[in-house]
């Protein structure tokens, strides 16, 4: 596991609803803590800290350039990008589970 502390990370988070449709959440935050299992970040515009899962899959290097979000937050180089889906409950999950993997956007 290389060095995650103080990077920059860009989050996306697409929540299932129990009728299929979702609620997506994307922000910057910067890693302040980590371990095998679980990253912690500090939103970057609201200083809110979250818990994510830690999979080396999940968390990709990002692209150099300038991110600009539809919130109008922006990042010039964030270190990684890493996406998450997570569902409302074990029935939603059962129900969508094929028709929503990770998507690349």
């Amino acid at each position: 596991m290389e060095d995650l502390k103080n990077k920059v990370i860009l989050v996306s988070i697409r929540t299932i609803l129990e009728d299929g449709t979702e609620a997506k959440e994307v922000y910057f935050g910067k890693i302040i803590s980590y371990n095998l299992n679980t990253v912690c970040v500090t939103k970057q515009n609201n200083n809110e800290e979250i818990t994510l899962p830690y999979f080396e899959d999940l968390f990709e290097h990002a692209e150099e350039g300038f991110y600009e979000l539809e919130d109008g937050s922006t990042c010039e180089n964030p270190d990684y990008i890493a996406r998450f889906v997570k569902y409302v409950n074990e029935a939603t999950f059962e129900k969508f589970q094929d028709c929503n993997q990770p998507t690349r956007d």
